[in-house]
């Protein structure tokens, strides 16, 4: 099967640690990116022709920026290709960016899987 990786570049604070692209954005970035990212999935929908089996959302922090922005994701991917019955869509995510007001987004957009880091 076939999966798609998003990756999220945008965190709190750039984590010493971290060999990620990664970076904390202003609120013109996070827009600015995800509208790009929708763009691509667009423009890329010819090259996957068989059902998708995995969505990653991975990063930086995909937790970090408003969750609308995952929703629209999912909504275009949903749009662009046929996702599996049984697909699994994993968001990364840092538990000091998150609230049961994202999570309820995220479970609207179909995020069925959260990878947490700490």
């Amino acid at each position: 099967m076939t999966g798609i990786y998003i990756h999220i570049p945008f965190c709190k604070s750039k984590c010493p640690y971290c060999d990620f692209y990664s970076f904390k954005p202003d609120e013109t970035q996070k827009d600015s990116y995800l509208k790009a990212v929708l763009r691509c999935i667009k423009e890329n929908k010819s090259q996957i022709k068989t059902e998708v089996d995995t969505v990653y959302f991975g990063g930086g922090t995909p937790s970090y920026i408003p969750p609308k922005l995952i929703l629209g994701a999912m909504n275009q991917i949903r749009k662009c290709f046929t996702l599996t019955e049984n697909a699994e869509i994993t968001l990364e995510l840092n538990p000091g960016t998150i609230g049961q007001a994202k999570v309820d987004t995220y479970k609207q957009a179909g995020i069925n899987r959260f990878s947490i880091g700490l």
